[in-house]
């Protein structure tokens, strides 16, 4: 994969950051080092500066990117088999051959001491799942281990095994509805991180601006 250099990204970097729409981008150099990071995972400027998160010097990535890259490759797809409130079920396929079932349960979620359980059971379900599958099955997509929201600061994380709470969206009331409840730009950032594969959306968008504008004025 051809890597981006800094002075091809920095005027686009420079956007992100001036625009403010970004709680977590202080300065360019910040989105200049997410897009980065997303490049080098084959994920487009946008996406990279609203999916993928830094912490700890790692890369972070969303669920929904997870996903995404899975079904737009041209070499592996899944199909979620089970998806509840008790547990997620993931099939992973290279053509037509079956590679393998990443499940996560709600069990297993509450010995991982996974966050936002009570308020998004089958998004963090899915989210280590597919997170799990990746991690297994199709490593390659991202020519390198991935990590996910929350996955870093628990206190048992093996680094073979990727263990996930971000976000899928399947409904874009949940989304407009979780977003309503947000108080904190930390609440928004946990926001973006479970549902920000929905910002295309322009009804989410203008809700999420609406929403951050509020914040701000309540913090100022």
């Amino acid at each position: 994969m051809n890597l981006v250099k800094i002075e091809e990204v920095s005027g686009v970097a420079k956007a992100f950051a001036d625009s403010g729409l970004f709680a977590d981008i202080k300065s360019a150099s910040q989105a200049v080092v997410k897009i980065m990071a997303g490049a080098e995972m084959g994920i487009p400027p946008f996406a990279a500066v609203s999916g993928v998160h830094l912490i700890q010097g790692k890369a972070i990535v969303g669920a929904g990117l997870l996903a995404a890259r899975v079904q737009g490759s041209v070499k592996y797809k899944y199909r979620v088999t089970q998806h509840s409130d008790i547990i997620c079920s993931i099939t992973f396929y290279e053509g037509a051959e079956v590679l393998g079932i990443s499940s996560f349960s709600i069990e297993e979620a509450r010995k991982a001491g996974t966050k936002n359980l009570d308020k998004f059971p089958r998004n963090m379900l899915f989210a280590r799942a597919i997170s799990n599958g990746v991690k297994w099955f199709t490593p390659d997509l991202f020519g390198g281990p991935v990590y996910v929201p929350g996955e870093i600061d628990e206190p048992e994380y093996q680094p073979e095994i990727v263990e996930t709470t971000a976000e899928v969206m399947t409904d874009i009331q949940e989304a407009l509805t979780s977003l309503a409840s947000c108080k904190t730009l930390t609440d928004l950032t946990e926001w973006k991180g479970l549902f920000g594969s929905l910002t295309n959306d322009i009804n989410v968008k203008h809700a999420a601006k609406a929403q951050y504008s509020k914040i701000l004025n309540k913090e100022a």
